[in-house]
């Protein structure tokens, strides 16, 4: 896995995307990465009609997508001159998901870093970010705190799935400095699924012992397999728990300031192959999640 080469901060001029931009720029100069900020300029139908008869731009003064553009280049300007950073801006057009889609896909963009609400006191998921995660063509960085440093402590959901150990790969990869936890959630209700059907009567707790036995191996070999560096802090858990449960519980118990998971499918599907899984954890982590498709 190689380092980030292109990183697309989404803006709003939030205070919650003042977090993404700062969390993009610390991982920008971390792997010497490209910055590019993106803020989405949604000109509909209405909008556009209503700029047709609108008074100030017919007595001279710029149109807001104008002065918005003007404004994401200045911010670019300014990071550049303070990080030292390749930083760019893209004004795009069109509703805010559909934009960040075609920019990463036309420039071979490694993440994207968005925030999680436009008001980080805010509950809940916004609507931009659902319709990011299921448009993006690349993983998504999901800030929810403002980034003072590199993330210290990294936790990242294991399954049986390929895409859990994309997301842990990537996660190690990208945040190097950081001690990281491979965690295998083993659902109560599916692992009495798998005794009822495997077991035979009476040795519910030795089927038990070995799919613990089974996932810890496998955890083991991926945090051997993946501690490729000199330094490298990577260990491995396996919990009896509901997975968001586990992975929710866990990275605050820890306390982790990223949590990575993994998610199925894209385009009109997406909503539903997001999963419970990595939906609940947006909504529920008190830290910032690495989502990787």
């Amino acid at each position: 896995m190689q380092a980030l080469r292109r990183v697309i901060a989404a803006t709003d001029f939030s205070r919650g995307s003042e977090n993404a931009i700062e969390r993009a720029v610390l991982l920008a100069k971390a792997h010497g990465a490209r910055l590019e900020l993106l803020h989405a300029f949604d000109a509909g139908a209405w909008h556009a009609l209503l700029a047709i008869f609108d008074v100030k731009r017919l007595s001279g003064e710029l149109p807001a997508d104008i002065l918005l553009n003007e404004r994401l280049s200045a911010l670019a300007d300014s990071l550049a001159s303070k990080t030292g950073l390749e930083v760019g801006a893209h004004g795009g057009i069109g509703e805010p998901a559909e934009a960040i889609a075609s920019r990463v896909s036309t420039t071979d963009t490694d993440l994207v870093v968005i925030a999680r609400r436009s008001d980080p006191a805010s509950p809940g998921v916004g609507s931009t970010l659902m319709h990011v995660l299921q448009r993006a063509p690349c993983p998504v960085l999901v800030v929810r705190n403002a980034a003072e440093r590199g993330y210290e402590r990294v936790l990242a959901a294991v399954d049986l799935r390929d895409v859990s150990w994309r997301a842990a790969t990537m996660a190690i990869a990208w945040f190097p400095a950081a001690q990281h936890c491979l965690l295998s959630a083993i659902d109560p209700d599916w692992e009495r699924e798998a005794m009822r059907g495997r077991a035979p009567q009476g040795a519910d707790d030795g089927v038990a012992v070995s799919l613990h036995a089974q996932a810890e191996r496998q955890l083991q070999r991926l945090a051997h397999d993946l501690c490729l560096r000199p330094g490298c802090h990577v260990r491995s858990e396996v919990v009896d728990a509901a997975p968001v449960r586990a992975i929710v519980d866990r990275a605050a118990a820890w306390p982790a300031d990223c949590v990575a998971v993994g998610h199925h499918g894209q385009g009109s599907l997406a909503h539903r192959l997001l999963g419970s899984t990595a939906l609940d954890v947006l909504h529920h982590a008190a830290c910032d999640v690495l989502v990787v498709p």
